[in-house]
């Protein structure tokens, strides 16, 4: 029976910041003069709070702004639409975001053919982040396109500009890696994580609070490709360390990380410690969904799968028919929104109950 396996994608900054103009004179009675910053400030807090209305109201405006002046506007309307489709990402609505960033990417293409050294970086950005959406969606020779025309973009950039390039050559590195896990291209994965691993690791011996992270999430791929558990729990280490700092972000990933441990522990017949580590993953993805639960209940429900898995193994079969039903049960609503991407975890689900003996 297949467990599910957990890959990280290395994703790059969540949203684009917007600037209000400074070293400008009050415009006086004229409204107008003051949208542009109206329009940033909505952006901004659009991102702080996740809130849709707001970036919406943001992105309304700014499209009204880039009719009279396509020149000033036109990039604004293309951060907006980024950040737009981030937060749909986040929120599981796909399609939505697609679109967000399609027109997005369009736009930065527009932009630098113009002004290469300038946009060519916001291309690869939104190549990456469509590239992301292909690959959930199984849309893999999409993503794959993608993702190679990012990395030749990002090596070219690093080549004039190491300290800023390199890491977003590792991160597209990392993402390769992952499509071609999946379509069982192990040696070019293997490869790819262990040249981003390289570099990570150097970038975080200079700046360990901004890369440490990037390090756990390449060693917590290469070490599910090699089965390598040395390294996973090396990523489990160090995401517990930045998961006391700052939980919000971190907790996830030690969830992440102790659902790969316990799928080697699995294999290797270590039933104790997988019970152990599944259970820990579940407990933290249940808390992390209840504030978010459009984001957290699909690992919830491949949490329940892997532990009922394990109950089946071990032939508790009444606990493994519960844990697939509750995880059946997630699936379904989600596919309701989604059947592209939660079909196949339906079909699966419903196969394992079948299975079970009655």
């Amino acid at each position: 029976m297949e467990k599910m396996l957990s890959l990280r994608t290395s994703v790059t900054i969540w949203g684009f910041q917007i600037a209000t103009r400074t070293g400008w004179r009050p415009p006086g009675r004229n409204p107008e003069a003051y949208l542009p910053n109206v329009a940033a400030t909505l952006n901004n807090l659009g991102i702080l709070d996740r809130d849709k209305n707001r970036m919406e109201e943001a992105l309304k405006t700014y499209l009204e702004l880039a009719q009279k002046d396509p020149a000033t506007y036109l990039p604004y309307v293309a951060i907006t639409r980024n950040n737009l489709g981030n937060l749909d990402r986040a929120q599981n609505l796909m399609e939505k975001a697609r679109k967000e960033y399609e027109e997005a990417l369009k736009i930065y293409r527009e932009l630098a053919r113009k002004n290469p050294e300038t946009y060519l970086p916001y291309v690869t950005t939104m190549l990456n982040n469509l590239g992301i959406l292909d690959s959930a969606q199984k849309r893999m020779k999409e993503a794959r396109k993608k993702y190679e025309e990012s990395l030749k973009i990002y090596r070219e950039l690093a080549q004039k500009d190491p300290e800023t390039y390199l890491p977003y050559v590792a991160t597209m590195l990392n993402n390769l890696g992952i499509l071609d896990s999946t379509q069982n291209r192990m040696k070019e994965a293997h490869k790819e994580h262990e040249e981003a691993l390289k570099t990570f690791r150097e970038l975080a011996q200079k700046n360990p609070e901004t890369y440490l992270p990037y390090v756990a999430a390449t060693l917590n791929n290469v070490g599910m490709l090699d089965r390598d558990q040395n390294r996973i729990e090396e990523a489990l280490k160090t995401y517990r360390e930045l998961a006391q700092k700052d939980p919000q972000t971190f907790l996830p990933e030690v969830a992440l990380t102790l659902n790969n441990l316990g799928i080697l522990d699995s294999a290797q017949n270590r039933m104790k410690e997988a019970r152990n580590e599944y259970e820990e993953a579940l407990k933290t993805y249940r808390e992390l969904a209840q504030k978010n639960p459009e984001t957290y209940l699909p690992d919830v429900a491949m949490t329940l799968n892997n532990l009922g898995i394990l109950d089946s193994d071990q032939n508790r079969m009444a606990e493994a028919r519960k844990k697939y039903e509750e995880a059946l049960k997630i699936y379904e609503a989600f596919a309701e929104q989604d059947p592209e991407q939660f079909t196949t975890d339906v079909k699966r689900l419903k196969k394992l109950l079948q299975e079970l003996p009655k």
